[in-house]
């Protein structure tokens, strides 16, 4: 039994448990197991491909540490400064497996919530601003 439904308020959410958790109660009661999973909405493809955007008009515009770097180098920065800024665990540098360089664990895009999503489109707009950036 799957049971997938997006909720946008508070009435949503109770029409939707009145309905799910009468055949949670039975399947339950007749020895079944299940799982059950409440989670925030993802990012929406808008928010990708218009952060993606930016990002690619940033690379063209700027340099860091004297150098151009391409899109998903920027990303990477750009991902890390704003979970620093806004308290989202970044991860960690580790050494590579065959320890002759590091790699850094932590915060994905693909990860972001909606909300995440928005606040970093937000937050791309207000540093491209500071670096002279017009997006």
């Amino acid at each position: 039994m799957a049971f997938i439904r997006n909720l946008t308020n508070p009435e949503q959410a109770t029409s939707v448990w009145n309905h799910i958790y009468p055949k949670i109660k039975a399947h339950l009661l007749n020895g079944g197991t299940l799982r059950f999973t409440v989670e925030k909405m993802k990012k929406s493809r808008d928010q990708e491909e218009m952060y993606h955007a930016m990002i690619s008009q940033i690379a063209k515009e700027t340099q860091h540490l004297g150098a151009t770097w391409d899109a998903e180098s920027w990303k990477r920065l750009l991902v890390d400064k704003y979970c620093k800024e806004v308290g989202i665990d970044t991860g960690r540098i580790i050494p590579n497996l065959d320890k002759d360089g590091i790699v850094q664990l932590g915060m994905q895009t693909r990860n972001f919530t909606k909300e995440q999503g928005s606040e970093f489109i937000e937050w791309l707009y207000s540093w491209a601003a500071n670096a002279g950036i017009k997006l």
